[in-house]
């Protein structure tokens, strides 16, 4: 069974907020999570090895990209709960 984690002890134990994972390969990819308490993207890269730390590119993001991308995610969960209950179907042209 999955855990369910609070996200105030989360923080407190050091961690930060992960707003969007945009790609995920093995771990988190791409994406929106805070950084030193402020948006930042992140981008992966180089050889992803099983025993050597990943690296991340990582530059800020305003505000205004940060409720874009949850907007955008928010959308995809809308629309994939409607197809995974079978009530949207993909239009054929």
């Amino acid at each position: 069974m999955a855990e369910t984690w609070d996200e105030a002890q989360l923080i407190a134990d050091g961690f930060e907020r992960v707003y969007v994972e945009l790609e995920w390969y093995d771990g988190p990819r791409v994406g929106l999570a805070d950084i030193g308490g402020k948006p930042h993207y992140f981008d992966g890269y180089g050889h992803y090895f099983g025993d050597e730390a990943d690296e991340y590119r990582v530059w800020p993001a305003g505000e205004a990209a940060v409720q874009r991308e949850r907007e955008q995610w928010a959308i995809f969960v809308r629309w994939n709960q409607r197809r995974e209950a079978r009530t949207v179907t993909p239009k054929r042209s």
